[in-house]
């Protein structure tokens, strides 16, 4: 699967050197569309876990040959939870971590993403548990329905931030102000640092400022790049 790495930029760091892996698809007459919800499981697990572990080979190849030119970049890449629903699905992803080598583990920050409506803390840790071997800096994305629910499950099972991507949702101006001024709140209650992602207004990234968030990316913070070197 195809990606591009959208710049991240991280609190109180002027220099970019961290980027997010997001799925690209081609679509007719040379559009595309850019979004991790392209990874969006449709009650297929083994399909699902197949696109995820080609974005991860795919990001992890770029992330090599950039560490091999002398450039020390982090990765943001996706996992979707239904990938890691059943145990054919895990082991596809497994192997694809694998791959990564291991003195490039610590440059990686996963971002466990679409996750279950009725999740608990029991399957947060279950789908957490097939991460841990490779990557100590995980983050996770709340399901829109439950961005103002606490957030205490993502502490308790060692995220270390949740995640808000802007522009999966229609709120724009006032609107999108007062989205993240709630999401903020929820997760400063459990201790957990913020990930504003697909930012088009100044005014949300002067709010972000003014809240000490963790990274920001988007369109008002950077172009997305086809590569990494």
């Amino acid at each position: 699967m195809k990606a591009v790495y959208r710049p991240v930029r991280l609190i109180n760091h002027e220099a970019i050197d961290t980027f997010r892996s997001i799925p690209v698809s081609e679509k007719p007459k040379d559009t595309r569309v850019i979004d991790k919800r392209l990874l969006t499981h449709d009650k297929d697990i083994l399909t699902t876990a197949t696109r995820n572990a080609a974005l991860l080979r795919t990001a992890f190849d770029e992330l090599s040959n950039a560490f091999a030119a002398g450039k020390r970049y982090r990765l943001i890449v996706p996992i979707n939870s239904y990938s890691l629903a059943s145990d054919e699905g895990a082991t596809l992803i497994v192997r694809a971590m694998k791959e990564l080598d291991a003195t490039l583990r610590d440059a990686i920050i996963s971002e466990i993403i679409d996750l279950p409506r009725s999740l608990t803390l029991d399957m947060l840790g279950d789908m957490t548990v097939p991460v841990l071997p490779f990557f100590d800096k995980y983050l996770a994305e709340p399901l829109p329905i439950t961005r103002k629910d606490n957030f205490s499950m993502f502490s308790n099972c060692n995220y270390f931030g949740v995640s808000l991507n802007i522009e999966a949702f229609e709120e724009t101006g006032n609107d999108a102000l007062m989205m993240l001024t709630e999401f903020w709140a929820e997760a400063t209650k459990s201790r957990l640092k913020i990930v504003i992602q697909g930012v088009t207004e100044q005014a949300i990234i002067d709010k972000a400022q003014q809240y000490d968030i963790f990274a920001i990316d988007g369109p008002a913070i950077g172009a997305d790049q086809e590569g990494l070197v």
